[in-house]
């Protein structure tokens, strides 16, 4: 490991949780539309290896909550009053859903019951290793994007194996998530947002279309795209790839989506240049500050380098 490689990692490190500083930086880099387009098949190629984790993915809720169920057995402990408490802080989550993902996280086998409850103190709920392997895989996932930009990530992503760095990524990111979530009121009302994230499958039916012909970042001109092929691949009905594609349209998203080709407008453009350069931003931020946490407590991650 060089010291060249630690000082470019550490220079996307963030104080305070304002990871959207990089996004300016990131959007700017010659190699942001090869990343962007990376995230988006990274996630496909991580949820197609792994079915339970393609469940997390199929809308922003799932996902989130799985990340902030994470962060809360970090950071002091995965309950449900507190993980009402994280989505109503945001905004991003109604309080009330917080119940029925827990339920739904169990039904995939990602938490269990902790092996010991105190009396009187709400029940405990801790990530299986399963979870843990699964997370692990997804942050390998993202982080290889994020190298696109940054090579020396690669140091994170190759002490994923240590939990002490797992456990830092996992915090770290949903931090970043939570800070924007609470100041960046609009982007929850964004046509991104509404038609794509909360959508079933509508993530994944977004990066189909993200990862088109061409290099750009999204494609300009037409994209093919065949709703028959999605709606297998995803496990959706024609009709519900229909209704995305039509609300795209609406929202003005899509400029076209007929006789199988689907084409971005310029308002969609600009909505997902945006999204992704934070995005990458957060990735970016918590690689550098796991790795800077990891060696101010001297772990092994160290020694082994």
């Amino acid at each position: 490991m060089r010291v060249a490689d630690i000082a470019d990692l550490l220079s996307w490190r963030v104080d305070g949780g304002d990871t959207d500083l990089h996004a300016p930086r990131v959007q700017a880099h010659p190699h942001f539309a090869a990343a962007a387009r990376a995230l988006a098949a990274n996630s496909l190629a991580a949820g197609e290896a792994d079915k339970t984790l393609d469940g997390i993915f199929k809308d922003a809720g799932r996902y989130v909550a799985a990340m902030w169920s994470m962060y809360l057995h970090v950071s002091g402990g995965l309950t449900l009053p507190r993980l009402k408490e994280v989505c109503a802080s945001s905004g991003f989550l109604s309080p009330g859903r917080a119940r029925a993902l827990l339920i739904y996280m169990r039904y995939l086998g990602y938490i269990e019951l902790a092996p010991q409850r105190v009396r009187g103190e709400p029940t405990r709920y801790v990530p299986t290793s399963h979870f843990r392997e699964s997370w692990r895989a997804h942050h390998r996932a993202m982080l290889g994007a994020a190298c696109v930009i940054e090579p020396s990530t690669q140091i994170v992503i190759d002490r994923l194996g240590d939990d002490a760095v797992m456990d830092s990524i996992s915090r770290l990111q949903a931090e970043g998530l939570l800070s924007l979530t609470r100041v960046r009121v609009r982007d929850r009302d964004a046509a991104l947002v509404r038609v794509f994230m909360h959508r079933h499958a509508g993530n994944q039916i977004l990066f189909t279309l993200v990862n088109g012909p061409g290099e750009d970042f999204p494609p300009r001109g037409g994209i093919p795209f065949s709703i028959a092929t999605a709606a297998q691949r995803f496990g959706v009905s024609r009709i519900h790839v229909r209704r995305v594609l039509n609300d795209a349209l609406r929202e003005n998203f899509l400029a076209i989506a007929d006789r199988g080709v689907a084409e971005f407008s310029e308002l969609a453009r600009s909505e997902l240049h945006y999204s992704y350069s934070m995005q990458l931003a957060q990735l970016l931020a918590s690689a550098a500050g796991a790795w800077a946490e990891c060696a101010a407590r001297d772990q092994p991650i160290l020694a082994a380098s």
